[in-house]
């Protein structure tokens, strides 16, 4: 019987530890890797485990959570690097965490442009959707001779 590769099988372990990372950090291709995980299965464990999914957004809020405090703290004058121990010595770069804030948080960091809104304005304009807007308004002509 062939042995099923460790990085495809999943663990309560394994779990935690991808979490913790993601928190820390993130960025799931560290967790993935500091877990020994699989991003696939990952991934296919979120589609799947909606408990999993929540802790997943619970990790990454609090990741950017962070990112947010190391930024407020700097805005204050607060020495960050004795406050933030960074990983492996790097710096924060201030402009790319203010692009991940406003990425993941616009409803807070935004510029206040309603995206959401173009794309549902947008929606009916699909391919898709305007070939069944067609076949309803043929459906619905009356047949002549009929």
């Amino acid at each position: 019987m062939a042995q099923m590769n460790s990085s495809k099988r999943w663990s309560n372990k394994k779990e935690a530890l991808f979490l913790e990372v993601l928190q820390q950090t993130g960025n799931v291709t560290k967790a993935t890797t500091k877990a020994g995980l699989d991003r696939s299965l990952v991934y296919r464990q979120r589609n799947l485990r909606p408990d999993f999914r929540e802790k997943w957004q619970n990790a990454m809020d609090q990741a950017l959570d962070y990112l947010e405090a190391y930024l407020w703290d700097k805005a204050m004058g607060k020495d960050v690097n004795e406050v933030y121990d960074t990983e492996e010595g790097r710096l924060v770069d201030e402009k790319i965490a203010i692009f991940l804030l406003k990425a993941h948080r616009p409803e807070i960091f935004g510029d206040g442009k309603k995206r959401g809104a173009s794309v549902e304005k947008n929606k009916g304009h699909s391919p898709r959707a305007r070939l069944m807007k067609k076949l309803d308004q043929m459906a619905a002509k009356p047949i002549d001779g009929a």
